[in-house]
């Protein structure tokens, strides 16, 4: 048995009490060997550079990681100049000359917006890189300002603990055709003229389409089946199979695009190559086949398209675009069938042309042609795009995009040689089976997944939600119906789990990660704007969240917009996904006010520059804080706590305590090996009310406990949002390697600490000597042992009121409230042994908030705690379950039973 641990209670320190800094003689509970610095669970730098290893991803110490964070963001789609929001126009066909600067935003609003995600334990970001940013004023002509933007942007990152990937989204193919990514010469290169495309139906853009009669907003991605996006989409994958006769710049349309794309993000993973942050690129956003594959030209299948508002087939859109004035079938929201017909209208009444040369290129390659007598399109070849227009071979859609996923892959990697290369499907459908000889290294599967119906009705009451996935292939209308949230989760979870096991089967045994999910938050007639209340939105999101986490699932939330509002939402398209709104009201410390109320004022109101204004109430809040609270060094030097006195003449100030000769500072390194006071200099939440969640939407939700690092393999994971309860499993590994890292043995640790103590003239050597020799873990057979250390994310947003009561299966813990962190650390190795930890609130402690509603900025205080986070031993009567009480830091070292025994950090420490 290791020796007892018996800490020396002293009085606690009050959260504004803190010191920097641990000096030499100062208790150091836990021991005093070097070990690596110990970061914050959602800090992804702490653990070494990311790697996987079969479907996990794993840090340099082999642990697993269990990823989240968010897009940043959906601003990034649109120029800064001339502003590329969807409902503007001026300048819109200007495509060369546009300007990305800001994007997703300004360098001055970095520090703001990094905190909050840091804040809110979001800290891996899928960063959105469009195509058009980087070449928009032509093909090779790159834009070197904006790039310079981003490394000095992506630069700052390690010091929020934040890592990325870059992401050259696309929707549509590009801002011309409705949706965003590809720059406007593209168009040109393929022969079309993007002035043309609202008269042709070739697209429904946003920008011009604002007349009266026109579709509504939010049919964006039916542009995947109109002519402009279809044929690019077409000519880019296989344009050397369907349009062979197309050459631009002396190149095959083809290769001429793809070869751009290739150079131009190897040329951008080049310039990004130097920085820590960026672990990968992404191959495409929600890539699409075009035509390729298409088995009917004259009608579009509902159950795999969104046929909705005017909805020309493909040999429709080869007429009109061609110059034919054609009646359109018109397509509106219907039940249970998503839409069905309404009627027609008559499209290029105008009889104008979508090329800029000649005729369609369709026709030149003899698809399609006039009826001589009736004067209508026909289709003249209508296996075209379904076999290969010269053998007749069956066509099939991912090969040419395993290709594609090979070049690219190369590219990125030729620059930035350990990138990880995520890979997407076809939204909804399942993704390509790797076979032999295609690109295996580095690969991440990286699926999106939306509660489509919800999405597409804006709509969320938790009564009744239906499964698309199994409706899109034939499932029963009953059966894929679900009621309640209850329902919900099941129904979200079971498409989330199909989702994972096709990435298996078809991918392979590699990481999985969901790009994108949320909800948008106008749902419900978007009454949550008016009243405040995000109910819905937090029970929707929570939903959503709990069923990725039951399929452990890594995940980036879509989105994150440092510039979306109430009027606009995200500035494209109709869409208004973030967690993040100018127009989120600022909640009131005033206990029973309501968050949203009318008599609340916005970011907007209060500041027209939120983003500044906010920097400008933390440094004065810092300010405020600093020149109010002195620290005083009184009585003899090995009182390891101090004394605190208010601002006087010739009191000392926080720097002033700590000692000028820098080797007297103790170097970081293990939370089992630090006093607290080895926290005190680092950032400290202050809850619900911290400025930092001011702006946010549905925070209840989207804040929420997880498991960053694990040692070992995950089993399960849970958060009840009603009870703030949370539970994690997860068992050792079958086999080497295994997360460990190298600490002195307990004789060495004595050693040292005896010898520091001398030097120091500490007269509780003995005492010191005691904690010092402890070790965690299996006891040392030679020199080392081995630590096991899980990190788990505990948001003081929801606990930093709370009292909690935590229990582990073995081992010893630690809760750091200012890392918003409990470190973990399991004493049973055997290979496979199970560990479970178990995080709840005090029996009989009220809720710190209501869940009403969802206002980041909601409370009613309750209670208080303070940042310890240390267990103090206390006896009482065994209870039915025979828990053991805990040592200083939550470790089962002591076989004496108890009841609840309460810490100074407000938690109850037990051993399940």
């Amino acid at each position: 048995m290791p020796p007892q641990l018996t800490p020396t209670m002293n009085p606690p320190l009050t959260r504004l009490q803190k010191r920097k800094g641990t000096r030499k003689g100062e208790r150091r509970p836990g021991g005093g060997s070097s070990l690596r610095p110990a970061g914050k669970a959602h800090d992804w730098y702490s653990g070494g550079r990311i790697t996987s290893n079969g479907r996990w991803f794993r840090d340099s110490q082999n642990r697993t990681l269990l990823l989240r964070g968010v897009n940043l963001c959906g601003n990034s789609k649109l120029p800064t100049t001339p502003n590329g929001s969807t409902h503007l126009n001026e300048g819109f066909f200007d495509h060369r000359n546009v300007c990305f600067l800001g994007r997703p935003f300004p360098r001055d609003q970095a520090d703001e917006h990094f905190s909050r995600l840091r804040r809110w334990g979001l800290t891996f970001v899928r960063l959105l890189v469009p195509w058009e940013a980087l070449e928009h004023s032509g093909p090779g002509i790159y834009d070197e300002k904006f790039i310079d933007s981003l490394v000095e942007l992506i630069d700052l990152m390690p010091k929020y603990g934040i890592k990325c990937f870059i992401d050259p989204h696309q929707d549509c193919w590009s801002r011309f055709s409705g949706g965003s990514g590809a720059p406007g010469w593209t168009f040109e290169a393929a022969g079309l003229d993007l002035r043309k495309f609202k008269a042709t139906g070739a697209a429904y853009v946003h920008n011009t389409n604002q007349e009266a009669g026109d579709s509504p907003p939010m049919v964006w991605p039916t542009n995947y089946t109109k002519l402009a996006a279809s044929t690019m989409f077409t000519l880019f994958w296989a344009g050397d199979t369907f349009a062979p006769n197309k050459m631009y710049q002396g190149e095959p349309i083809q290769q001429f695009l793809q070869n751009r794309y290739f150079a131009c993000y190897n040329h951008l993973a080049q310039r990004l190559s130097h920085l820590d942050a960026v672990i990968g690129f992404e191959v495409m956003n929600e890539p699409h086949p075009g035509y390729i594959g298409l088995e009917s030209l004259t009608r579009y299948e509902f159950n795999s398209n969104l046929v909705f508002g005017d909805s020309p087939s493909a040999v429709e859109g080869f007429a009109l675009g061609d110059g034919m004035a054609l009646p359109i079938e018109v397509w509106v929201k219907s039940w249970p069938f998503p839409t069905k017909k309404q009627g027609t209208r008559i499209i290029n009444s105008e009889k104008v042309s979508a090329w800029l040369e000649g005729e369609c290129i369709w026709k030149q390659h003899g698809v399609w042609s006039v009826n001589q007598k009736t004067g209508k399109p026909q289709v003249d070849r209508p296996d075209y795009f379904t076999t290969h227009p010269l053998t007749g071979e069956p066509i099939d859609f991912s090969r040419f995009y395993l290709d594609f996923v090979g070049k690219y892959s190369k590219a990125v990697q030729k620059a930035i040689p350990s990138a990880f290369v995520f890979v997407e499907p076809i939204p909804n459908e399942a993704p390509p089976i790797w076979g032999p000889g295609d690109h295996e290294e580095g690969i991440v599967y990286a699926p999106h997944w939306y509660d489509l119906h919800s999405v597409f009705n804006k709509a969320f009451d938790g009564r009744i939600t239906h499964d698309v996935q199994g409706l899109s292939k034939g499932k029963n209308v009953l059966a894929a119906t679900y009621f309640g949230l209850k329902g919900a989760r099941k129904n979200y979870r079971g498409q989330l789990a199909n989702i994972l096991n096709a990435g298996l089967q078809n991918v392979g045994n590699k990481p999985c990660l969901i790009g994108e999910c949320g909800i948008p938050m106008d749902i419900n007639q978007r009454k949550a704007f008016m009243n405040g209340d995000f109910g819905h939105h937090s029970r929707f999101l929570d939903a959503i969240l709990s069923s990725l986490e039951a399929n452990l699932l890594s995940f980036t939330l879509w989105n994150y917009n440092t510039t979306n509002d109430n009027t606009y939402g995200d500035h494209w398209n109709g869409e208004d996904f973030s967690i993040f709104s100018l127009d989120s009201p600022q909640g009131t410390p005033e206990a029973g006010r309501s968050p949203g109320s009318n008599t609340q004022l916005t970011l907007r109101q209060q500041a027209p520059n939120f983003a500044k204004e906010a920097m400008k109430r933390s440094a004065a809040s810092n300010a405020d804080v600093v020149s109010k609270l002195q620290i005083k060094r009184t009585g003899h030097e090995s009182d390891s706590y101090g004394s605190f006195v208010g601002e006087k003449e010739g009191a000392d100030n926080d720097d002033e305590c700590r000692t000028s000769n820098e080797e007297d500072t103790i170097a970081e390194d293990s939370p089992f090996d630090r006093s607290y006071f080895r926290f005190e200099d680092e950032e400290y939440d202050d809850g619900r009310d911290h400025i930092a969640h001011v702006g946010g939407r549905a925070l209840d939700a989207v804040v929420r406990p997880y498991a960053a690092k694990v040692a070992g393999e995950p089993i399960s994971t849970e958060f009840d949002l009603a009870t703030l309860q949370f539970t994690f499993r997860f068992c050792n590994y079958l086999q080497a390697p295994i997360p460990c890292v190298q600490v002195s043995s307990p004789e060495k640790q004595q050693q040292r600490t005896v010898t520091s103590n001398a030097a120091s003239n500490n007269s509780d050597a003995s005492s010191d000597s005691t904690l010092e020799s402890q070790w965690y873990g299996h006891p040392p057979e030679d020199d080392t042992t081995m630590a096991f250390d899980t990190e788990i994310f505990i948001p003081s947003y929801h606990y930093e009121e709370a009292r909690l009561d935590i229990r582990v299966s073995d081992g010893d813990w630690r809760y750091v409230k200012e890392r918003q962190t409990l470190y973990y650390r399991h004493k049973d190795m055997k290979p496979g042994a199970v560990h479970s930890v178990l995080i709840k609130l005090v029996s009989g402690s009220p809720l710190p908030h209501s869940h009403n509603n969802s206002s980041s900025t909601s409370v009613n205080k309750t209670g208080g705690v303070d940042s310890h986070g240390r267990s103090k031993r206390a006896a009482g009567s065994p209870g039915p379950s025979k828990l053991k009480s805990d040592s200083a830091y939550g470790s089962n070292s002591s076989s004496q039973q108890v009841g609840k025994a309460e810490s100074d950090a407000g938690c109850v420490c037990t051993i399940m």
